[in-house]
């Protein structure tokens, strides 16, 4: 009941809002050209901007309680980042950012926002200094070090959330090559999943002891197609206490070919895999195609293989059938899916998703389908709402595993998703 009343409410926002109205998506954070130079620090000062990309944030995740005991995860917060950016002084900027995410008025239990993602893990609010970087620009050269948001096909801010994921990164971004880029990078620490750690902790265990570099290439020199690619590799095999870490290296590679037919026809491929220190490599394999009929109607079918072992991005979810499931890593299985994308009037679009992900291994985890809503719709030019909503079905097979009894067995439960959001941007 309470879902239907706030979709309803959320609807009837999406309808009689006013105001301009064009297409909206999440805010992406890109760089930006080089500036001319102030003449001194402290007109670079004065030259700075400062912004802030809040968010009021509801979610309801709901699961089999009848089976599993496992209690339902609610949450309203807001908050969001407000951010400092200097002015261009010879080449240096630098910038600040303060993180938020404030449980509002206690309408729900801390305990039951944990689940969420929307406060750390222990209830508590989250708030820190997401941001804090210098950059340096030099013709075609960047440098950047410090904590930063990353958009890598493996290693970005997967901006699910109220807040994004930020790293403490050094970063050297290059454009001499014609209608290329490439990008070199070392990062040592982040702040988690959505941010919802935010202490910037070690994460030997995962990427060893010494961190992840990497290397990212984006090619536009021929016509109509688009290539990206990215290695990134363990420094060292071991965590701190010595012991091997599961992943050596993770890698990546599509291509998107625009093609001249119909209005925005399109074909993609992905190849991405792992190669795992003490076990079978994995093995990524993917396609996506679609088109645009009548303007304001898109279509895509889409394919994706995982192969001999789990296939793990750092942070990211780059597989075409990665919706809304947000698991990782993900297991050897085979997935089906498409989406229509309507946009009615001005500003508002609807996309509808279905994904058949069948296990190819007999713990059945990844053995679901999944529908996904996603309805954005901008209501002037500084906010907009998005609502979300996904039914996750487990296979009869695989729910069974997860009742048994037995720990590891395999198996998961259902799982449905509910969420509202509201953009305001300053």
């Amino acid at each position: 009941m309470k879902k239907s009343l706030l979709l309803s409410v959320a609807a009837s926002t999406m309808i009689m809002a006013g105001g301009d109205i064009t297409p909206v998506e999440p805010v992406v954070e890109t760089t930006a050209p080089q500036t001319a130079s102030a003449n001194s620090f402290t007109d670079a000062l004065k030259n700075g901007k400062f912004s802030a990309d809040m968010r009021l944030f509801y979610m309801d995740r709901s699961f089999d309680e009848d089976k599993t005991g496992k209690p339902d995860a609610k949450a309203l917060t807001f908050g969001g980042i407000m951010k400092y950016e200097s002015g261009n002084y010879y080449g240096f900027k630098f910038g600040l950012a303060y993180f938020g995410s404030h449980s509002v008025a206690s309408i729900y239990d801390r305990s039951e926002g944990v689940g969420t993602s929307l406060l750390q893990p222990d209830g508590d609010d989250i708030a820190f200094l997401g941001e804090a970087y210098l950059q340096y620009t030099l013709s075609n050269t960047m440098f950047k070090v410090g904590r930063q948001r990353l958009s890598t096909p493996l290693m970005n801010d997967h901006d699910l959330r109220l807040l994004p994921s930020v790293y403490e990164a050094a970063i050297i971004q290059n454009k001499d090559i014609p209608d290329t880029m490439v990008e070199v990078g070392y990062v040592k620490r982040y702040s988690g999943f959505v941010s919802k750690l935010s202490s910037f902790d070690d994460q030997d265990t995962k990427w060893g002891k010494d961190g992840l570099g990497y290397i990212y290439v984006k090619n536009k020199s021929i016509d109509n197609l688009t290539l990206r690619g990215q290695y990134i590799k363990t420094l060292s095999d071991t965590d701190n206490t010595g012991t091997t870490v599961a992943i050596n290296d993770y890698k990546y590679l599509d291509l998107k070919y625009t093609i001249p037919v119909g209005t925005n026809t399109y074909f993609k491929a992905q190849y991405g895999g792992n190669s795992y220190n003490n076990a079978d490599d994995s093995v990524l394999l993917g396609a996506k195609a679609g088109t645009t009929f009548f303007n304001m109607v898109d279509v895509a079918v889409l394919y994706d293989k995982i192969s001999d072992n789990k296939f793990k991005a750092v942070e990211s979810g780059p597989m075409y059938s990665d919706w809304q499931q947000g698991y990782g890593p993900y297991e050897p299985s085979t997935a089906f899916g498409g989406q229509i994308i309507v946009r009615p009037i001005d500003g508002l679009s609807l996309k509808l998703g279905y994904v058949d992900v069948s296990s190819d291994t007999s713990l059945l985890v990844d053995d679901f389908t999944e529908f996904n809503l996603d309805a954005k719709y901008k209501i002037n030019d500084w906010s907009k709402i998005r609502v979300r909503y996904s039914i996750k079905d487990q296979s009869s097979a695989s729910e069974a595993l997860r009742y048994d009894g037995i720990a590891g067995n395999g198996g998961r439960e259902d799982r449905d998703d509910f969420r509202i959001i509201y953009y305001m941007n300053f």
